[in-house]
């Protein structure tokens, strides 16, 4: 298989015209249009396409404020807080989260809290700490190197039990002191709409004979995600056209609702997916494909993983290995959409994930890609799909 596309777009192109949308959070009005154009080159490459819509629940329009002091600074939901709170003002005294005492207030974590992409038991017993304490909302600042807001994705779909609020770390020592103070009363309010709406899956669909090759990657997330969805958007589309050629029957998918529940890879699981007797090779091209491009600004190494099972290890870690910095072998607490398929039986299976400077926050607009390194991810890709392709029966 070769990466020389002629005229097709190239893989800067093609995250240009994802960024081009706007936001990319599951339920808003740009899934449409994103939806649309992929389906498009798909079936500009000669695949038979569906859109898959599943319901949801997210909050249109999120945002928020958060006053104490004579300072303001902006906020963000976690998702998702208890009903009935959007668009209602707190106003309670402003205390550190670890202060002893029991009263009703505004709990603040001083210090910035961990960072994890996905929601997990350790943010949530902060949560339970705040509760424990009286607290009716909670404020984290995540420890993100950009300093932005930084958003978890959340897989449990019941509300949290206090309102969560998000501020940038860069405005943490802001209210840092006024909490230890103990005596500034404080103002937070979280804003947006609760909606019941849907989401959006991306099908290309290719007959061959024999077992399907499947690759994969997730169009969601809390913002723009240029650096998080962008490369692997890219990168799909490019090697749907490679693939277009090849013998065996092909599936590309393209799933919503990331952030949310991973919704959009449990829903084509049930629904139109193959099931692992049936798949040849399966490739994930997961968050973040070589975004170290900002590294040496934030004096960071990007985390940048390759998973593989057993069966397909000694390709992987000859063609990817060299370029992705670390290989694990997947197992079924792998984490993401990755961890979904192993869970689901599939042991024919790469994925590529990984992290950046400006992950999950506002700030991402795509300036973290490496160009260069996305072409020979593209590249190493094609060859061990090629070889997953020879060894299908």
């Amino acid at each position: 298989m070769s990466g020389a596309r002629g005229a097709e777009p190239s893989l800067a192109d093609d995250v240009k015209t994802y960024l081009n949308f706007g936001l990319h959070r599951a339920g808003m009005p740009t899934e449409e249009p994103t939806a649309h154009w992929i389906a498009e080159r798909l079936e500009q490459s000669g695949y038979r396409t569906e859109t898959q819509r599943f319901p949801i629940r997210t909050i249109l329009d999120p945002g928020g404020l958060l006053s104490a002091g004579g300072v303001s600074a902006e906020v963000f939901p976690q998702w998702l807080p208890p009903v009935g709170s959007l668009g209602q003002t707190i106003d309670a005294p402003l205390l550190p989260l670890f202060a002893d005492g029991s009263a009703p207030s505004i709990r603040l974590m001083t210090k910035p809290a961990p960072l994890s992409s996905n929601w997990s038991s350790v943010q949530m017993a902060l949560v339970q700490d705040a509760v424990a304490k009286g607290a009716l909302a909670l404020v984290l600042a995540p420890d993100d190197p950009s300093g932005h807001v930084f958003v978890s994705n959340q897989h449990k779909l019941e509300p949290l039990p206090i309102p969560v609020a998000l501020l940038a770390r860069r405005s943490l020592s802001d209210f840092a002191g006024l909490a230890d103070r103990k005596d500034f009363a404080a103002h937070l309010t979280l804003t947006g709409t609760l909606s019941d709406t849907s989401a959006l899956n991306v099908i290309g669909r290719k007959p061959g004979r024999g077992r399907t090759i499947v690759i994969s990657t997730p169009l969601t997330g809390w913002f723009s995600c240029g650096g998080e969805r962008g490369p692997g958007i890219a990168v799909l589309l490019r090697m749907a056209a490679v693939l277009a050629k090849i013998e065996q029957p092909v599936l590309v998918l393209g799933t919503g609702s990331h952030e949310i529940g991973h919704l959009g890879m449990e829903h084509a699981l049930k629904h139109g997916a193959p099931p692992p007797s049936e798949v040849a090779f399966w490739f994930h091209f997961g968050a973040s494909l070589a975004t170290t491009k900002l590294d040496a600004a934030y004096g960071v190494t990007s985390p940048q993983m390759l998973l593989g099972t057993t069966m397909f290890e000694d390709v992987l870690r000859s063609e990817l290995s060299p370029l992705v910095r670390d290989y694990h072998v997947g197992t079924v607490r792998t984490p993401g959409e990755s961890g979904q398929l192993i869970r689901a039986g599939h042991t024919r299976f790469a994925g590529m994930i990984g992290t950046f400077p400006t992950f999950h926050t506002p700030a991402d607009h795509g300036e973290a890609i490496d160009y260069v390194l996305l072409e020979k991810i593209f590249e190493a890709s094609a060859t061990v799909l090629k070889h997953a392709a020879e060894m299908a029966d």
